[in-house]
């Protein structure tokens, strides 16, 4: 990487100005977009004030400060966790929610980080937020990243929420390589995507990164020293947090705190789970826990019911503690899980033979489910006996062919240790993997 490098932090240089510029979220946008102009026709929503959620660095503040420039809006901004009283904040918003400016401009309101608030202040804090939602006149806008905490429910009954998803590492690493054009940088492509994969679809972490690596002299090598240690950190507090929880309320907004998305987490939790436990009944338990939060969090996704999350957010944070604080147990020594590490030393081997699926799709007109379990395995003696010209015909790389004839892709990447029951399940997720374990676990 070469070119200038300066001081400015890229995430606000480079902050969206107008809607349009904000990446990924379309249906957020536009719901927003609608919401706003339901306002600006004279007709005052049902839903006076709207409640954008979501993960970190997914564009919410973004948005509303985008559409308040580019619409002339004047924006009176403040943060909620800073406002820690009833008072402070009455006396902040209090005006700001009066129709316009001196200047007669269009006036908006914008809540930062509302569970901090909520959740942090003196008891009131929420009834004042419900009052300035009821009383305002103008557009309020209200973000937090955990919506579903128990003391965020009067809030949520009186926004209209809209939630933003993690962005997609393509989306993101496209805005990278916008900002690197425009900094004047010759950066890898490879760079770009590692930053993009690694960033968990934060967009503000993504250009953080890009603008630490440049500063640091670009580079994988300066990427993976700065993020593994961050990553390794959070993840270890993480498990120290879990398997230390004595009650259930002990998980109430642990994961909110962590950059590790639930499933990691509940990756992290499953393969130290067995140092951390080692009576048999409560090590059974333990897993049906952990089954019952991969259950909640699973449904919360596929059907859209959110408040479960705040069901299968508890159990994976707190229930393997309490199972493990009724044995008295001290447990053994947290460490990397296996199945990331070797996801993580599996990865070229794994991108080869989804790009040799993808070209024999393409060329075979079949799905990649079915090119796996009825092509592919003659692909591979075809290419174990020498023939060279399926290899051509289909556009094989030399590194897709050596990886195809030394493994069998039909039978799938696990780790060697896994036993046979536990690595049938593997493939079925994290709740498949419980119901194996437990059942080892009964048989002591």
């Amino acid at each position: 990487m070469t070119g200038p490098v300066r001081q400015l932090p890229w995430a606000e240089k480079y902050r969206p100005r107008r809607v349009s510029e904000i990446v990924g979220n379309k249906e957020a946008v536009e719901e927003f977009v609608r919401w706003m102009r339901a306002w600006e026709s004279g007709r005052v929503p049902e839903r006076k004030a709207a409640l954008l959620h979501g993960p970190p660095g997914t564009g919410k503040t973004s948005l509303v400060l985008a559409y308040a420039e580019e619409h002339g809006y004047d924006l009176v901004q403040v943060n909620a966790s800073d406002r820690r009283t009833p008072e402070s904040l009455e006396e902040v918003l209090g005006h700001a929610i009066s129709s316009t400016t001196v200047f007669g401009r269009r006036r908006m309101v914008l809540v930062d980080e509302v569970e901090g608030a909520v959740l942090s202040a003196e008891s009131g804090t929420a009834e004042v937020l419900r009052s300035l939602i009821q009383r305002t006149s103008v557009p309020m806008v209200l973000t937090a990243n955990d919506v579903w905490e128990p003391n965020v429910a009067p809030l949520r009954e009186r926004c209209l929420l809209i939630e933003f998803g993690r962005l997609r590492p393509k989306e993101i690493a496209e805005r990278l390589r916008e900002i690197a054009r425009r900094e004047g940088l010759g950066v890898d492509d490879g760079l770009i995507e590692a930053i993009a994969e690694r960033a968990r679809g934060d967009m503000r972490a993504a250009i953080n990164d890009l603008q630490a690596t440049a500063m640091l002299g670009g580079g994988l090598r300066a990427l993976e020293a700065m993020q593994s240690r961050d990553v390794e950190l959070n993840a270890f507090e993480l498990m120290a947090r879990v398997f230390g929880a004595k009650r259930l309320a002990d998980g109430r907004g642990v994961l909110a705190n962590t950059d590790l998305d639930p499933e990691t987490a509940l990756t992290w939790v499953f393969d130290n789970v067995q140092t951390q436990i080692r009576d048999p009944r409560a090590l059974e338990e333990a897993y049906r826990v952990l089954a019952d939060a991969d259950l909640h969090l699973r449904r919360a996704s596929r059907f859209q019911r959110w408040e479960l999350m705040k069901y299968g957010t508890v159990l994976l944070s707190a229930g393997p503690g309490v199972v493990k604080a009724s044995t008295g147990e001290k447990g053994g020594r947290l460490e990397f899980p296996s199945r990331i590490r070797f996801l993580q030393q599996t990865r070229a081997e794994r991108e080869a033979i989804r790009s040799v699926l993808a070209k024999v799709a393409q060329r075979t007109h079949m799905s990649t489910s079915k090119a796996a379990t009825e092509f592919i395995p003659y692909l591979r003696l075809m290419l174990k006996a020498g023939d060279g010209r399926i290899a051509k015909a289909l556009g094989l790389t030399e590194r897709e062919v050596e990886v195809l004839a030394a493994r069998a892709p039909e039978l799938g990447l696990r780790p060697l240790k896994a036993g046979p029951e536990e690595a049938a399940a593997e493939e079925r997720g994290p709740r498949a993997r419980a119901a194996a374990r437990a059942r080892r676990a009964r048989r002591g």
